[in-house]
């Protein structure tokens, strides 16, 4: 009975492994994958994900990701202990059921939603440069959106804007686009973690789960840029992989928008990464910038900074640590250094724009 078993995990993770094989092979080809993968197969097979988990109120994605983590720790204990009573066929049994879980999981990742990692990028399908990126450039970019963000945050108030509503607008916002016609609209809805406070001691403003497809917003952090994190976390569910990209489009998305409040968003974001950028080119022309910055802005900033601060400790660093490591396996070699990547995309797309 035991070897019939082992016998049926042997098949099945030589059929995984040739399926992780050739999902490997795939990604070596971007302009397949676009065609085939990111606007053909995903946006069809969104509308699974959509149809049992997007009307569940709570995050299914939560509930899954706690289970598998039981589940895999059960078969690891359960094969050291079998192992050490000398049970060596229900320790192979037990062992080799973790790792067809394993490349289960990992071929179900890429087929669900990771491939889109391979895709080619927004920045070569919109023909923007991102190779260089000119100081002048940078800023000139800069001091427009400082004096964007402090104009509009003059008139800003937002302590009666409800959440729940402004996750709605930036919803129908996604759905309703043109500039990005690879994004895919299957599926346009987002949640909130099952906790909160969990995610901010995890550092997470937001996240995407590329197993369930729900799309998650800390429903805790800073109002500043709650937007545009909602919008960055949509077009990770719409199909986007690389994070700077979706911040890219959470920025453009939002910097016309007719809700001053949403305008703001973007540019309050944009000013910070620019701000982040710059201080790595140059310490003296990032004081001289921040200077410019409004008190009001300033007090965004520093109101940001502090709620960050409250929640920092081992978990952070951990869940920091381990989604490092998650971004560089999987095509984002700069792991969370790519997020700042945004402001090669932002000043060449504005300085482009400008020429025309």
């Amino acid at each position: 009975m035991w070897n019939r078993a082992i016998k049926n995990r042997l098949i099945w993770l030589t059929v995984l492994v040739l399926l992780t094989i050739g999902l490997n092979v795939l990604m070596a080809f971007p302009e397949w994958i676009e065609v085939n993968y990111s606007r053909t197969f995903y946006p069809i097979f969104s509308y699974l994900p959509k149809f049992l988990f997007s009307w569940i109120p709570f995050s299914v994605g939560d509930l899954f990701y706690a289970g598998i983590v039981v589940f895999l720790l059960v078969l690891l204990g359960k094969s050291i202990v079998s192992l050490f009573k000398k049970k060596f066929s229900e320790s192979l049994k037990a062992f080799l059921t973790l790792l067809v879980s394993l490349l289960g999981i990992y071929a179900f990742f890429n087929i669900s939603w990771g491939l889109n990692y391979y895709r080619i990028p927004v920045s070569k399908q919109m023909g923007i440069a991102v190779d260089t990126v000119r100081l002048e450039d940078h800023l000139t970019v800069l001091e427009a959106h400082i004096e964007t963000a402090n104009l509009l945050r003059s008139g800003l108030d937002w302590r009666n804007q409800d959440r729940s509503g402004i996750n709605q607008d930036i919803e129908g916002l996604m759905q309703d686009d043109v500039v990005f016609p690879m994004l895919s609209n299957s599926q346009v809805k987002i949640k909130n973690p099952l906790f909160n406070s969990f995610a901010s001691y995890m550092g997470v403003s937001g996240y995407f789960n590329p197993f369930t497809h729900e799309a998650h917003i800390n429903g805790a952090m800073p109002m500043a840029g709650y937007p545009f994190t909602v919008s960055h976390e949509l077009a990770h569910q719409m199909g986007i992989g690389f994070e700077d990209e979706c911040n890219f489009i959470a920025f453009v998305k939002l910097k016309d928008h007719q809700n001053s409040f949403y305008r703001y968003a973007a540019y309050y974001e944009s000013v910070r990464y620019l701000l982040n950028s710059l201080y790595l080119v140059d310490k003296g022309l990032f004081e001289q910038y921040k200077d410019r910055l409004s008190e009001k802005v300033l007090a965004d900033l520093k109101e940001e900074q502090e709620y960050w601060k409250r929640y920092t400790g081992w978990i952070s660093d951990v869940s920091g640590l381990f989604y490092d490591q998650y971004l560089k396996h999987n095509n984002q070699a700069e792991g969370m250094a790519r997020y700042g990547m945004v402001s090669r995309l932002i000043i060449n797309y504005s300085v482009r724009d400008l020429i025309r």
